[in-house]
């Protein structure tokens, strides 16, 4: 028998199963600000140095969670002179952010910075520097520069860095372009060094002093198109900004073809060139390396350097990253699409095939949304229409009202902009009208009538304004009413049989009708009345206007009712050119501007000028291009020397050479002949020395 107990037995024990038992962390209390503040005074109450460090963490830690501390400054300024180099850094922290509420403190405490500057911690002279420069009086100014000076030349590229920042907040402070140029040696001095962290610092002030002194990126051009991706990404911003007015200024605009390439045949290939510069062709490939950059600044800045440098072959390249910027924040993602129309105005092209990635999301901004459906009005073709149209006819149906008759305005917009997708956009806003209502049904309604006054005398137009007349006498919407009575008053001439059964319906519902209703059948009838159908509705119709409450309706009831039964020849002949004015295409129907300011701008977001704007310079003339010898590295071992002394040779030879050349024979005494007697010579020597080796040795032995 088995030895185990059955259930119920004396001898049974249940398995205990060790279930984990799930760890709840406690709450972390968190210390109230009075408790901490008098934490921090308690702490630099203290002669220990320890606890001033800890004082200093706790600053810092308050700081971080909003709270003012401001009021520690003079006991702070006081830790800058503690032997702690920890405590001293966040000393720096501390005055940095509190730069404009301590200014009196940091002021009188200037020499102390000053020493700082000669500290043995890299960490501690940035900081130094980066708190005088943040003292915004232009009487420390010679004060700031003398930092900055000294810094320049420190062996530290962070801090290098730090002093290139500095320049430009010192530079803020000047009045005149004559104190700004004060910096340019040091900036000068700051670009010409080999390490990308501190170049990054100065290219960030180069493009703030002087974007357009081009002479100073010369010998840094190759070296920066080599060394950008080992920059930080805000110096691979400035770095393509300005090496994009280098572009303008220094090569040929690669789109230029020459007269006897465009003169070529096309099969032609031998004579056809490549019209790029190597330097310009070495700066595209690396912009084309830069798109795949994480930061949205560095990818918008090589999109834009290749928008405006490289030929027309290269711009698709930019697409792709492009469009993945949609997919970041919101906010990148107005500032991509907007970025994507100024070049779609352009390179239509390169986007349509991307244009799935253009249709709105539940979760995308109004601003967003508004940009998404510029961008499909866009580019939207015959061969993608469909799908669009349909995307639209969805988005007309959205809760928010704004959004939806923005679907449906654009809708319209396609019709007016594009010819051949008139039809197709026309059937869609008929169906559109047995499902909307309000002021999306009018204008809806709307959009019908101006693709129908842009496309007349055509099968569809008849349709269209026999659906719409059918509506009539369901619509609830009078805006929507007064817009068919238009639609069909503008159309008359071309179909008359419309209008005088509209009429009929409102002539039994007249006092029933919204006044807009009314105001616009007695446009109606007075344009069929000068068309010369039957009028007796028509004049029945203006009658009891003249009888309206409205007293506008009255007014214009009268007025219409006397020019069209007047006896004057002359003004009978003009009353269909009156009556029947061409309307103008609204103002959301007409192609906008194209936004023409510079990629990247706040100008270009908001399409209009900012002030500071600047914009891309135009080609430089070919005549004035530099040669491509200065973009030349300069050799720190006196490169350039050997090479002019080698030219200054030859040229002396060439010298020589023209001195000798005979009169009669035309024989010419070459240098060559010198140079081989300088060899004999050397031969006898070299001979005459191993002799001398010799009998040393021999004498040596002996």
């Amino acid at each position: 028998m088995s030895n185990l107990g059955s259930y119920g037995s004396s001898g049974f024990t249940p398995e205990v199963k060790n279930e984990p038992v799930e760890y709840i962390p406690e709450p972390v209390k968190e210390v109230p600000e009075e408790d901490s503040i008098s934490a921090v005074e308690s702490l630099f109450a203290s002669p220990n140095a320890a606890d001033h460090t800890s004082a200093m963490k706790m600053l810092i830690v308050l700081i971080s969670k909003g709270q003012d501390v401001s009021h520690f400054a003079p006991l702070v300024i006081q830790e800058i002179a503690s032997n702690d180099y920890l405590s001293r850094q966040l000393a720096y922290i501390f005055l940095n952010h509190y730069s404009d509420e301590a200014i009196d403190f940091i002021v009188l405490s200037i020499n102390t910075f000053q020493k700082s500057l000669q500290d043995s911690d890299p960490i501690v002279r940035a900081l130094a520097l980066k708190v005088l420069s943040t003292i915004r009086s232009r009487e420390i100014l010679p004060t700031i520069r003398d930092a900055i000076v000294q810094v320049a030349g420190d062996t530290n590229p962070y801090v290098k860095k730090v002093a290139a920042y500095a320049i430009i907040k010192a530079a803020e402070l000047s009045e005149d372009e004559t104190e700004t140029e004060q910096y340019l040696p040091i900036l000068e001095r700051l670009l010409n060094d080999d390490s990308p962290i501190s170049f990054s610092g100065a290219i960030a002030a180069y493009w703030t002093l002087c974007p357009d002194a081009i002479e100073l990126l010369h010998s840094k051009f190759r070296w920066m198109c080599h060394n950008m991706e080992k920059m930080d990404e805000w110096g691979q911003v400035y770095s393509l900004r300005s090496l994009t007015v280098y572009s303008r200024y220094c090569f040929k605009n690669p789109t230029e073809v020459p007269e006897d390439e465009s003169n070529a045949a096309f099969w032609d290939e031998s004579e056809q060139t490549e019209n790029i510069s190597p330097d310009l062709s070495l700066l595209l490939h690396t912009a084309k390396k830069l798109l795949m950059s994480q930061n949205s600044a560095v990818v918008l800045a090589a999109a834009a350097l290749i928008y405006y440098c490289a030929p027309a072959s290269m711009i698709s390249s930019v697409a792709r990253p492009l469009v993945r910027l949609i997919y970041d924040s919101q906010i990148t993602a107005k500032i991509a699409i907007n970025f994507i129309l100024t070049v779609s105005s352009k390179y239509k092209h390169i986007f349509i095939p991307h244009i799935n990635h253009f249709y709105v999301r539940r979760t995308d901004l109004p601003e967003v949304k508004s940009l998404k459906l510029k961008l499909l009005s866009c580019l939207v073709l015959p061969a993608n229409a469909k799908q669009v149209l349909e995307q639209l006819s969805t988005y007309s149906g959205s809760t928010n009202l704004d959004f939806a008759s923005d679907a449906v305005k654009t809708i319209g917009k396609i019709a007016m902009t594009n010819d051949n997708i008139a039809v197709p956009a026309l059937n869609h806003l008929l169906q559109l009208i047995g499902q909307l209502d309000g002021k999306i049904l009018t204008d809806c309604i709307l959009s019908i009538a101006h693709i129908l006054r842009r496309n007349t005398m055509s099968s569809d137009e008849k349709s269209a304004i026999r659906s719409l007349a059918r509506k009539f006498t369901t619509l609830k919407d009078p805006q929507a009413k007064a817009a068919i009575l238009s639609i069909v008053g503008d159309c008359h001439v071309s179909h008359p049989e419309f209008g005088p059964q509209l009429l009929r319906v409102i002539a039994k519902t007249y006092n029933e009708q919204h006044p807009d209703v009314r105001l616009q059948s007695l446009a109606l009838a007075a344009k069929v009345i000068v068309s010369g159908t039957d009028s007796k509705i028509p004049e029945f119709i203006l009658k009891m206007g003249q009888n309206d409450v409205e007293f506008d309706i009255r007014d214009r009831a009268g007025f219409l009712f006397s020019i069209t039964s007047t006896k004057t020849e002359k003004l009978k002949a003009k009353l269909p050119e009156i009556m029947f004015q061409p309307r103008q295409i609204p103002v959301w129907a007409q192609s906008e501007e194209q936004n023409n300011f510079a990629l990247g701008t706040l100008s270009n977001l908001f399409n209009h000028e900012i002030p500071g704007y600047e914009p891309v310079p135009d080609w430089a003339p070919v005549e004035q291009l530099p040669v491509d010898s200065v973009r030349k590295p300069k050799s720190a071992f006196g490169d350039d020397d050997d090479d002019d002394e080698e030219e200054s040779n030859d040229e002396r030879k060439q010298t020589l050479n023209e001195f000798f050349v005979g009169s009669d024979s035309g024989a010419e005494y070459e240098v060559e002949e010198e140079e081989e007697v300088d060899e004999e010579e050397e031969e006898e020597v070299e001979e005459e020395e191993a002799k001398d080796d010799e009998k040393e040795n021999n004498e040596f032995f002996l």
